[in-house]
């Protein structure tokens, strides 16, 4: 089974391509992840728009997402041509409009944690790497 990030968490990868950070928000909490934004600890961002880059993979079928209709629902795909906007409404919660003005309020959004970091691959250690004749 691949791991699998939750909203919050896949924004974090995206931001920061950081694992201790993607780690502290588990909890899905996009509360947390906004006062990490307004109160920096020094980690170096990589991507300032973070939701935007995750839509427009979203919207291209870069990247595939589960989520439930209903908290007692089965996780089912979320087709990319769905995908409108992302706008975080509640811990592990996330609309996007389908069929014209109707919206979807999906829970439990699920990413596939292996694809996030082939899109957006990790930096490389600080000091580069270096390539011995």
């Amino acid at each position: 089974m691949t791991e699998q990030w939750n909203l919050t968490q896949t924004w974090a990868w995206i931001r920061w391509r950081d694992r201790a950070k993607v780690a502290a928000f588990q909890a899905e909490g996009h509360i947390g992840l906004a006062e990490a934004m307004m109160f920096p600890d020094g980690s170096r961002i990589i991507e300032e728009n973070h939701r935007a880059a995750l839509l427009e993979a979203l919207r291209a079928g870069r990247i595939t997402t589960q989520g439930q209709e209903t908290t007692a629902a089965a996780l089912v795909p979320i087709a990319p041509a769905n995908w409108q906007r992302i706008e975080p409404v509640a811990p592990s919660q996330a609309r996007h409009a389908v069929a014209g003005n109707r919206r979807v309020a999906w829970h439990g959004l699920r990413f596939d944690a292996t694809v996030a970091m082939r899109l957006w691959p990790p930096l490389p250690p600080p000091g580069g790497l270096s390539l011995r004749a």
